[in-house]
């Protein structure tokens, strides 16, 4: 049974935690996109923003595949819905045990931060799904490197390579300090220009 006082203790803690830290990265960073200045992302400015990453990327209408570190991501915009999402498969989910699918949603809990483990299809996902109109630049190449780490530490860390919330079950400082820093490698080729 789940304790609430603790629950809402934990909730408060996160609140308090995170929330300068978003404020930080969405409107004090030079260059801020078109929607921190009220102007809407457009599915054109994200065929810019995802060229950044694959310049060889394939755009089929609202859609694009890319191919980065020979993992491929699919991003799907939709100005009718207004969202857009990043999405990357990881594995099979038909080969998940009981306990794998716990340790992703407590994954989703404490370390995948903005991107999450899914499963559609039959296949495990990593996916960022956001509002496309309030999207910012800089929180594309979030999305987009959280997606790409956590196909990357799924076994491992199971970290979107961001923050994680220590407050969980399964919080391991020194888990596995060797993997590669793909949120920090698309961070750092979003910001080229």
């Amino acid at each position: 049974m789940i304790n609430i006082a603790r629950f809402l203790t934990l909730v408060s803690i996160s609140l308090i935690v995170l929330l300068p830290v978003t404020t930080a990265q969405d409107l004090d960073q030079p260059g801020e996109p078109p929607a921190a200045l009220g102007v809407p992302m457009t599915l054109d400015r994200i065929d810019e923003l995802v060229r950044r990453i694959d310049a060889d990327a394939i755009r089929n209408g609202n859609s694009w595949q890319i191919n980065y570190r020979d993992m491929p991501i699919y991003v799907i915009g939709d100005d009718n819905a207004d969202r857009i999402r990043i999405m990357s498969p990881v594995t099979n989910a038909a080969i998940l045990s009981e306990g794998q699918l716990l340790r992703l949603m407590q994954a989703n809990f404490e370390s995948a931060l903005d991107a999450r483990y899914a499963i559609a299809q039959g296949t495990l996902w990593g996916a960022f799904i956001h509002p496309l109109s309030i999207l910012g630049e800089r929180e594309f190449f979030s999305g987009m490197g959280q997606t790409m780490s956590l196909v990357v530490t799924y076994g491992t860390t199971f970290s979107s390579g961001a923050l994680t919330f220590t407050g969980g079950d399964y919080y391991d400082e020194d888990e596995n300090p060797d993997e590669p820093d793909v949120f920090g490698d698309i961070m750092e080729k979003g910001e080229q220009i």
